[in-house]
């Protein structure tokens, strides 16, 4: 019975918002291609889900604020189901894709997408997702009320774009499954929805089966010229030939669809491509503001898709104005005013969203304040990581609660935090993005993307152009031909946003965070696979052989990466050595040894890895009950990884693992938050936990097998810190401590 319930739980979890954007598409938008109305109705609703629990989430809780999305999108569809039934067209495939086999072959092809990016999602693989992702989906959920804060700095406003995150904490909430296995039904759903949307987009546009082929494989999976370094006879080991797929500055391949903000943001720029279609075909009111509220939402997915795609829209409707304001008919000024509707719906709308667009003006407009280490705290911090020797107190105390020894030695006078960092105040830039003149003709590559030591590469080196080829430089000016040629208003949008989003990573520069710009990369790379499989088809259909064959060999090129790296994908053990290397941060060439392969972990350190996971869950468990994830918790840890730390250590999957809130700070620059922090940490300083409102300390021999003086010496006091719990695993331990009120 209890089965029988939760399969239709899980119906209408997943049915609701399917069935609202299934209702949007038909009744708004009147849309009739079939291949294209399932996934879109899937994006639609999914994009309205995660808007709406976004927006209630300011005034409910997580419980209240989800199931009052459900109904609203419930009214909503029903409403939409009964309205302008009798304008909807019939549904109806594209002349291109009305034959049995080429359905088939597109029904294949998305469950191939599904099975190729499904399988590493449910083994665990996904970029950055320990260090922000996993625990920012844990904490939508627990939090009380938004506005969402850093997942780390507790205590400071999100500037980000959370809306993958706030969907991935919907199923998690509403399946009661871990937040990993809902990235993974994101990531096995939303991948065949973009193959199966770029393919409908493209056969609309083009009438060419094979090119609306191809622009989806390419689109979800393509590749570049990097194989060819394989001739180099350098790269002759599987581990290597993940170093040769894996592009490091134009992101194609795991990288896009495995980039949560691309997993979603690429699928809703195709609906909107397609929504954009019927808009500029018979521009009205509602059909403006319709096309603006789902732009909005892409405020809380990517940036670099929204500017763009909100510009490019504007401009090519005003062009359109422009051009027919001579036909009878068409005031000019209503004409002009319904152009801008979109773009002024979703900047207004997208404004209020807390996103990073957001934030960016309140950090860099309004204010800006810098922490700097003084002389006094880089001594301070010395003594920390290389401490003296025990004394036979702290032996004595370490003994009675059973813990490791500790091999430092007590300051012999307290540390004031304004000892070790002071403000430093500057006024902010009027623009905080500046001309790339430093670096210019060079864009930053990912390969140090983690850290401020970030790596520039030329725009006409080897490496950049054979990853750029033959997407980018085949797609966008054959893109740019077309529109310029035939001048209609899709085309041009698309051209547009293929060539701008091109052009931050090269022109403009944002300091060691310019390696951000590279998603705008990616995004242009998505654009051009549209292009350059269009151009694959045409050639395809061509009525000379040589023709025909270069567009064989065009796909071959596009094509080869991906099918090399599925291949080397199912080899024993890879998907495992990944997903290491994306939880620590790290890139494919720090790891690797000279041999071309990764050292493997010994075997205690893997009976480590497992130890820990089964501790955090086990503390979750018992901490959760008492907090509802709200109290922040304390983990001490050796002092050289508190941060500012280069790459975040693995004791901070805590906050997935054990559903607790860690007050850590910023990881990329110091801070007040960051030093209060350090002293909690290393000292257990009583007005640094006050602070930080920290309620609960955990230690264990995982992290080091040693503890500070001073923090055996705080627990100790049975006046501030109290033993709450203590969990084994073997020779591993972790121990709970209350601090007292």
């Amino acid at each position: 019975m209890n089965t029988l319930v939760y399969c239709a739980h899980c119906l209408i979890v997943a049915g609701v918002p399917v069935l609202f954007g299934w209702a949007f598409l038909r009744r708004v938008f009147r849309e009739a291609n079939g291949l294209a109305l399932g996934p879109g109705a899937v994006v639609i609703g999914w994009s309205a889900l995660m808007a709406t629990v976004n927006e209630l989430r300011f005034f409910y809780e997580m419980r209240i604020a989800v199931w009052t999305a459900y109904k609203l999108l419930l009214v909503l569809a029903l409403t939409l189901s009964l309205w302008r039934k009798r304008e909807a067209p019939a549904v109806r495939l594209p002349g291109c894709m009305r034959r049995g086999w080429k359905l088939a072959v597109v029904g294949a092809g998305a469950i191939c997408v599904g099975f190729y990016y499904g399988i590493p999602a449910f083994h665990g693989f996904l970029n950055d997702a320990w260090w922000y992702h996993y625990p920012a989906a844990v904490q939508i959920q627990n939090i009380e009320r938004f506005p969402l804060p850093h997942v780390f700095a507790l205590d400071d406003p999100l500037y980000y774009h959370p809306g993958p995150d706030i969907l991935a904490a919907c199923w998690s909430f509403l399946l009661q499954v871990p937040v990993q296995t809902a990235w993974a039904l994101n990531m096995v759903v939303l991948a065949p929805c973009i193959f199966l949307l770029a393919g409908a987009f493209l056969a609309r546009l083009t009438r060419n089966y094979w090119a609306a082929l191809l622009g989806a494989c390419i689109l979800v999976a393509g590749g570049n010229l990097r194989f060819l370094l394989f001739f180099t006879g350098r790269f002759t080991h599987s581990f290597d030939a993940l170093r040769v797929f894996n592009s490091q500055t134009v992101q194609g391949l795991l990288q896009l669809i495995f980039t949560p903000s691309h997993l979603l943001g690429t699928p809703l720029v195709l609906v909107l491509l397609l929504l954009f279609r019927h808009f500029s075909s018979r521009p009205s009111w509602l059909l403006g503001a319709a096309l603006g509220l789902v732009l909005a939402t892409l405020t809380l997915v990517a940036e670099w898709y929204f500017l763009p795609l909100v510009a490019g829209v504007c401009l090519v409707m005003l062009f359109r104005a422009w051009r027919d304001r001579a036909q009878p008919g068409r005031p000019l000024l209503h004409s002009l005013t319904v152009a801008v509707l979109p773009g002024l719906v979703a900047m207004g709308w997208g404004a209020f969203n807390n996103t990073y667009l957001a934030g960016a003006v309140g950090h860099f407009w309004m204010h800006y304040a810098s922490m700097e280490e003084t002389a006094a705290g880089r001594q301070i911090s010395a003594e920390l990581i290389h401490p003296g020797d025990t004394t036979d107190t702290v032996r004595q105390i370490l003994a009675e609660y059973n813990l490791p020894n500790s091999s430092g030695a007590a300051r012999a006078t307290p540390i004031d935090h304004r000892e070790v960092y002071k403000p430093v105040w500057a006024a902010p830039d009027l623009v905080p993005l500046r001309l790339n003149f430093t670096h210019f003709g060079r864009v930053p590559s990912w390969e140090s993307a983690a850290s401020n030591e970030g790596t520039f590469i030329s725009l006409f080196s080897a490496p950049f152009l054979m990853e750029a080829a033959p997407v980018l430089l085949l797609g966008i000016p054959f893109g740019c031909w077309l529109a310029w040629g035939r001048r209609t208003p899709l085309l041009l949008l698309l051209a547009w946003l293929a060539l701008v989003s091109a052009v931050p990573p090269i022109f403009l520069d944002w300091g060691y965070r310019s390696t951000d710009f590279l998603r705008f990369f990616t995004a242009s790379y998505g654009y051009a696979a549209l292009f350059l499989g269009w151009l694959i088809g045409d050639l395809l259909l061509g009525p000379q052989v040589r023709t025909r064959w270069l567009g064989g060999f065009l796909a071959g090129c596009a094509l080869v990466s991906p099918i090399g790296l599925g291949i080397v994908g199912l080899l024993p053990g890879t998907i495992e050595k990944v997903k290491t290397i994306a939880s620590t941060a790290q890139s494919l060439s720090q790891v690797a040894t000279p041999s071309g392969t990764p050292a493997p972990p010994p075997e205690d350190e893997a009976a480590r890895h497992r130890a820990f996971e089964k501790l955090a869950v086990t503390v979750g468990d018992f901490l959760f009950p008492l907090t509802q994830g709200r109290d922040r918790v304390i983990v001490v840890v050796p002092p050289e990884q508190v941060p500012e730390v280069k790459y975040f250590p693995e004791w901070m999957k805590m906050a997935t693992l054990s559903r607790i809130a860690l007050p850590v700070g910023w990881h990329w620059q110091n801070s007040l938050y960051s030093a209060y922090y350090r002293d909690a940490v290393t000292r257990l300083d009583a007005r640094a936990i006050t602070a930080l409102d920290a309620k609960w300390i955990i230690i264990s021999n995982l992290f080091d097998r040693t503890l500070p003086e001073e923090v055996a010496r705080g627990l100790a006091n049975g006046e501030r810190f109290v033993p709450a719990a203590r969990f084994h695993e073997g020779k591993y331990f972790m121990a709970v401590f209350k601090v007292r009120p």
